[in-house]
């Protein structure tokens, strides 16, 4: 089958998954990294205390849970790191298009608006009432998202504008 010429592959991809997955796979990463991690810690004091009620007697047993403890404790490391990963790169395309959509013209307005201000503050009233330049939105043939004129790709459907 071949693909339409329109067609654009997800992004946010890693393994197949996509968005709401990566954030849950990595969310359930993170907490089972954490608790390896945390895990890890405790039964090395608990193995401490063993140690010092008899030192020579138990030193093997000790050695076995400081290395068990050791590698839970790196992999506990490991899924830290992916879980973050993943959760991160789930999150991306949520966080831009509310930037791009939302918060971007609200961000324009309060910039405009400090800079004439600051603008009157320092003199320059002929500055402060030049004419604000306005910005120029393309709509997407697609889903009909506004977007700014320099955008190649949609924020909203990533459809080619």
């Amino acid at each position: 089958m071949n693909a339409s010429p329109t067609s654009v592959p997800p992004r946010n991809t890693l393994f197949g998954l996509q968005g709401r997955q990566l954030t849950t796979v990595g969310a359930v990463l993170l907490v089972v990294g954490l608790a390896l991690f945390v895990g890890s810690v405790l039964p090395v004091f608990l193995a401490f205390g063993s140690f010092q009620s008899d030192p020579f007697g138990s030193f093997g047993a000790i050695a076995g849970v400081m290395m068990l403890s050791f590698f839970l404790g790196v992999l506990g490391i490991v899924l830290l790191g992916i879980g973050g990963f993943m959760l991160r790169l789930g999150l991306i395309r949520p966080v831009a298009s509310y930037v791009a959509g939302e918060a971007s013209p609200a961000i324009t307005t309060a910039a405009t608006a400090l800079g004439a201000g600051l603008r009157q503050g320092m003199g320059s009233v002929a500055a402060a009432t030049a004419p604000v330049a306005t910005t120029v939105k393309v709509k997407c043939r697609n889903c009909g998202y506004l977007d700014s004129e320099d955008a190649t790709y949609c924020s909203k459907c990533g459809q080619p504008l």
